[in-house]
């Protein structure tokens, strides 16, 4: 028989056991979601991403502490590799196998809180949809709590041909090398040779690019885009303009730009070495280079082309990539105050203004040099130092930055280590001309400057040279 005491003990126990057991209750639950943020990837891509959240979902204040949570993500080895942590704030690699890679946190996940990591990938063979999946994982043991049906989350991959990279893979692309012409009209190109000979061929330049895939089909060292007339500003080979998303045709191209027929003999101007039918080649008209095509075939010389976009290494500006881009392009003036020199021994100083024109930087490795031609009347000397010239009005020269090498027929300038030539910009170098005492009366001459072939590395060289014409009176 129990006591009073016993008795109220009990009853007491029971109410606050009662008491308890209506207080809410709160799970720790950690889920995880995953995405990949684009459904497919061209192949040899590096910048594929996935994101991984993982989420804290306690209903009240409990964080999910330093070290507590990991979560593991397979990739499909197959297709992808390369797997790196790209933004990792608050977590740290544990292993990676280079399909499987594995993360624990190293900063606590405050209740109702997610925590974000980003991951890159490389797309290595054409593949998929293929799964990668994501699942979480406790290393201090499971969570109260924890619903383990969201502890596993799925995306997917896959690794689509796409070769100009405009997210429309070439199975659904229309222009799959975005020059604005359609694949159909390439593949069923008339093939025009600097003889004169016509044939349809998806390959004119027989480089093993196919017109569709080839941004100059004609390896005349003039791109698609341009022959067609179409719009390239940015002089990269591609049409203007962001690609419609699903037909893959630049805006700038509408529904496909129609190639003209210069001379309305053979193929259209993409696939004919002399558009106009002059017995000019296109190449020879467009004034690159003499020396890039030593045979006078009409086609760049080499088979040179590493990001096989068929622009030939030596036109191609960005050998490496597809695409291509402007080369530096050099211009010549001459600015002196008069070109009259009335006595013997008289003496006048002129500058060699050298311009960039095309808005592009100087490749590497290829020193700006030019030739300076001496003439029978007069001298030409110069000073080794930088200083002023007057030229009508003075002008600084920076004479300094170039190194001068006297021969019998020229002056060589070339410039110095570290000298470069900005995109549109300038370089001045002073001179000054001395009439002889024994030329005669009536004598005029020519001061010619002559850029290099190559230098700056540019290849047009039809404004290579400037000449103007002295007189002694």
């Amino acid at each position: 028989m129990k006591t009073f005491f016993q008795a109220h003990f009990a009853r007491a126990l029971a109410g606050l056991l009662i008491c308890f057991a209506t207080l809410p209750t709160f799970a720790q639950d950690v889920g995880v979601n995953i995405l990949n943020q684009s459904p497919y990837v061209p192949l040899l891509d590096t910048t594929g991403r996935v994101t991984v959240d993982v989420c804290n979902n306690d209903g009240g204040g409990t964080a999910a502490d330093s070290g507590k949570v990991s979560v593991s993500i397979a990739f499909p080895a197959a297709i992808v590799g390369n797997i790196i942590g790209v933004t990792i704030t608050g977590w740290s690699i544990t292993s990676n196998t280079g399909g499987t890679i594995v993360l624990t946190n190293t900063t606590a996940i405050a209740a109702g809180v997610c925590s974000q990591i980003l991951l890159g990938y490389t797309a290595s063979a054409v593949g998929g949809p293929s799964t990668i999946t994501a699942t979480l994982s406790f290393p201090t043991g499971g969570l109260v709590g924890d619903i383990s049906t969201n502890n596993i989350g799925t995306t997917s991959v896959e690794v689509v041909v796409d070769t100009d990279g405009d997210l429309v893979p070439d199975v659904d692309d229309l222009d799959d090398d975005n020059d604005g012409i359609l694949d159909t009209v390439e593949a069923a190109a008339a093939c025009t040779s600097a003889s004169g000979t016509v044939a349809a061929n998806v390959d004119c330049d027989g480089d093993g690019v196919p017109n569709r895939l080839d941004l100059d089909s004609d390896n005349d060292g003039i791109n698609d885009v341009n022959e067609a007339n179409g719009t390239d500003a940015n002089f990269d080979g591609f049409a203007d303009g962001t690609p419609d998303p699903v037909t893959g045709i630049p805006a700038t191209a509408g529904s496909g730009i129609t190639p003209a027929n210069t001379d309305a003999t053979g193929g259209t101007n993409p696939y004919d070495l002399d558009s106009d039918g002059d017995s000019l080649t296109d190449f020879t008209e467009s004034g690159t280079d003499p020396s890039l095509d030593a045979n006078e075939d009409g086609v760049v010389d080499g088979t040179a082309d590493p990001d096989l976009d068929g622009i030939l290494t030596p036109v191609d500006a960005t050998p490496a990539t597809i695409g291509d881009n402007l080369f530096p392009d050099l211009n010549s003036t001459i600015t002196i105050g008069s070109l009259e020199f009335a006595n013997a021994g008289s003496q006048k100083d002129f500058v060699i203004n050298i311009f960039e024109v095309s808005n592009r930087s100087q490749i590497t490795g290829t020193p700006i040099s030019f030739r300076l031609t001496k003439v029978s009347g007069f001298d030409i000397t110069y000073s080794t130092t930088s200083g002023t010239s007057n030229v009508g009005s003075t002008i600084s020269n920076g004479n300094s930055e170039w190194d001068f090498v006297d021969g019998t027929d020229y002056i060589t300038v070339t410039a110095k280590a570290g000298t470069t030539i900005a995109a549109n910009g300038q370089k001045i170098i002073g001179f000054t001309v001395t009439r002889k005492t024994d030329i005669p009366p009536t004598t005029t001459q020519n001061i010619t400057v002559t850029s290099i072939n190559g230098s700056a590395g540019e290849i047009k060289v039809d404004n290579n040279i400037a000449i103007i014409l002295i007189t002694a009176n």
